[in-house]
């Protein structure tokens, strides 16, 4: 990987299997860094460092604002006298079976396992994967409960950001019907070109 002869994603892969995680365990899923924090740009500026996501840093770190809340989460836990065991920055865990179904929930068999977790139905669409901006947003800046990550399909597969199946998603509080992912606009709502750009990102 050095000497580039292999590519990053391949290089993340063998990181993964040596890991333990597998496409055969959803819990152990394999995981994959979020690249970019620029899901609003018209066009991709590879030359601005604020482009790309600090992979120095946790998703619960990617702000100034947002590492001073978890720590001081963490903190309180130890003034209040807490069990100390209970004492963590995060609460939740940046990949779960819930979070791969979720991504994968437009296609089979990840949309039965997807309603199997969520007791035999899809969730209410506000909480679903609709669009790769607000899910950044919501990992990165917004949500103290969501640090997730992403998935190896985020860099290859572009058929699971399309609702090929037409499964009936539900409707947004705003009025928006929830079918193909929302892609940022330098993807120019394709999700080849999505996958082209963003596996290029990665390399």
């Amino acid at each position: 990987w050095q000497k580039r002869e292999i590519s990053n994603f391949d290089y993340l892969m063998y990181l993964n299997t040596l890991a333990g995680r597998s496409y055969n365990d959803y819990m152990q899923y394999p995981v994959f860094p979020w690249v970019l924090a620029d899901y609003h740009s018209e066009t991709l500026n590879l030359s601005n460092p604020h482009t790309f996501r600090d992979l120095s840093k946790p998703m619960g770190a990617q702000t100034v604002e947002r590492k001073r809340k978890f720590i001081q989460r963490y903190n309180e836990v130890e003034k209040s006298e807490g069990d100390l065991s209970a004492q963590c920055h995060y609460c939740t865990h940046y990949s779960s079976a819930i979070i791969v179904a979720s991504y994968l929930v437009r296609m089979e068999p990840f949309s039965q396992t997807f309603c199997s977790l969520q007791g035999g139905s899809f969730d209410v669409a506000d909480r679903m994967f609709h669009s790769v901006k607000s899910t950044w947003e919501s990992a990165s800046r917004d949500n103290m409960s969501d640090v997730r990550e992403l998935i190896p399909e985020f860099f290859y597969l572009p058929e699971f950001l399309t609702n090929a199946n037409h499964f009936e998603l539900g409707c947004m509080q705003d009025g928006t019907v929830l079918g193909d992912v929302q892609l940022p606009p330098w993807a120019d709502g394709d999700p080849h070109k999505f996958i082209v750009l963003h596996r290029q990102v990665s390399e």
